[in-house]
């Protein structure tokens, strides 16, 4: 394929003009994208304060074991970048450090040339052992990577050659299609041969960085040698804590702060009419979550769960958590306009009458259980508290238990028997490998389900497009019927910064890409 870079930002820009659509035709807000600017217009230098609510002591520099949550998502992905980039909702793959890949006719063998010029931030040339390095990070199961699952049955470190500097060949134990997706994912970073990212957090990207306090703050800088000239426009970007949604919220109403993670939908319509700020939003760029764990009671009989999911009335989740700014999915982890969405699925509607089927036949006429949510997500806390009141009526009783945002990730999430979450918007393959495969490391729901598992592998066999959206929806009908995990909705990912704020793109991967950015 030929080098895309150059159309890397056009194509971005086509994305979050498309998007506006949806946003004005489902919710009535309209996004905000910066008008076009000529070069001279832009200023240069400053330095950008983000203020962030979701935050973990356990998050390090390393991006292959990083969680994506929002005190590691803008240095991190500002800091490392991969081998391509993945442009939302269309899943169109364009080069970023490699500058071409092909596939072999059976998936199974993976050729990428990478990009010439390019220097990490110690100086050092770029070239094909810091690839295989990095994945071979990645493939160590001892790294707790997240992306282990997605990679350790069909990739081993012997099967990474680097026949040339500049070429590197990944052979593969089975197919993968959408090897060249996975490659534009957050775990993906690549840093210097020989160097641990947790202690050397060095990378290729525009900035660099200098402090790291993630349940207090960190600091990145503009790496004055990226090799795309003339960027980045910022000096860098400084991140502080605040705990409380809506003091950080003001933090940047009052201009202490530029730009914050994402906002409570309670805020948005008063947030529009101030001529202080400017919203940055993305549509339908994150889906919260509720999820149950099958190996903990009173979760152990699936139907508890589906029973759970099928007593929700979706909208009113939506509009109690973020004022209805969203759009419903039937506990799919994908838009019902993704072309991978299962057509027969569609949104199912509340049916009180079929939840208490499902526990009578589950032996159980009431069900009570404590489900743990956090501010983590800005209106998670108010999605969890609607939950409560709209299955009761099928006889499930909820309590809730509002953890700490600090504490949160490390002590709740994944540990709790019930416990709400969110995820950004991905390609199928790789939301299903994260979140259902019977041996991912974030693993939800605790599903196990070699049905799925095949399935999964099926479509990686095949590089035929329309035999992926098939098998693709048949997995995603599988997991929206049968996993512990409820999805009602993907909501607007929605960020407020200062007025004077430019050139920010908001991704459902990688957050805040802040290349462009500058302050007037």
């Amino acid at each position: 394929m030929e080098d895309e870079s150059t159309h890397r930002d056009l194509t971005r820009e086509q994305f979050l003009r498309g998007t506006a659509g949806l946003v004005a035709a489902g919710t009535g807000m309209g996004l905000l994208v910066p008008s076009a600017l000529a070069k001279s217009d832009i200023k240069r230098g400053g330095i950008l304060v983000y203020a962030y609510t979701d935050t973990s002591a356990a998050e390090t520099t390393d991006p292959t074991v990083q969680t994506g949550i929002a005190v590691s998502q803008p240095p991190l992905q500002n800091t490392y970048e991969r081998l391509t980039y993945v442009v939302p909702n269309i899943w169109k793959v364009v080069p970023q450090l490699a500058v071409s890949w092909k596939a072999s006719p059976d998936a199974k063998t993976w050729t990428f040339k990478l990009r010439p010029g390019v220097k990490f931030h110690n100086g050092k040339p770029l070239d094909s052992k810091d690839v295989k390095w990095s994945y071979s990070h990645i493939l160590d199961a001892k790294n707790g990577s997240s992306a282990y699952a997605r990679l350790a049955d069909e990739l081993d470190p012997s099967g990474i050659k680097t026949p040339r500097a500049d070429t590197v060949v990944f052979h593969l134990k089975k197919p993968d299609a959408q090897f060249p997706i996975f490659a534009g994912q957050y775990q993906a970073g690549i840093y210097p041969a020989g160097l641990d990212p947790k202690k050397d957090p060095i990378g290729t990207g525009p900035f660099m960085i200098k402090s790291w306090k993630p349940t207090q703050g960190w600091q990145i800088v503009r790496n004055p040698n990226y090799w795309r000239k003339g960027i980045p426009y910022l000096d860098g970007v400084r991140g502080i804590y605040i705990a409380d949604p809506n003091t950080k919220v003001q933090a940047v109403v009052s201009g202490s702060a530029s730009l914050s993670d994402s906002i409570p939908g309670t805020q948005i319509a008063s947030l529009k009419k101030n001529p202080k700020v400017r919203l940055y939003v993305l549509a339908g760029g994150v889906s919260p979550d509720y999820s149950f764990d099958a190996t903990q009671e009173p979760f152990t009989d699936p139907r508890v769960a589906q029973a759970i999911k099928i007593a929700v009335n979706r909208n009113t989740l939506l509009n109690a958590g973020f004022q209805g700014y969203g759009s419903l999915v039937g506990d799919v982890p994908e838009l019902t306009i993704d072309p991978f969405y299962p057509r027969s699925r569609g949104v199912p509607a509340q049916n009180v009458a079929q939840a208490k089927a499902l526990l009578q036949a589950a032996g159980k006429t009431d069900v009570s259980f404590t489900l743990t949510t956090a501010d983590v997500f800005a209106g998670e806390v108010d999605m969890a508290t609607a939950l409560a009141q709209v299955v009761a009526p099928a006889g499930i009783h909820i309590t809730i238990e509002k953890f700490p945002t600090d504490t949160f990730w490390s002590d709740a999430w994944l540990k709790k028997p019930a416990f709400t979450s969110w995820w950004n918007h991905r390609h199928p393959r790789e939301i299903l490998t994260l979140l259902y495969r019977s041996n991912a490391k974030w693993n939800e729901g605790k599903f196990n389900s070699p049905k799925v598992d095949k399935l999964m592998d099926a479509g990686a066999a095949t590089l035929n497009p329309a035999k992926q959206r098939a098998i693709f929806r048949q997995a995603l009908n599988e997991v929206a019927l049968n996993s512990g995990v409820g999805i009602s909705y993907f909501v607007n990912k929605t960020h407020v910064a200062k007025k004077n704020l430019n050139g920010v793109a908001v991704d459902p991967v990688y957050h805040l890409i802040l290349d462009k950015a500058w302050l007037a």
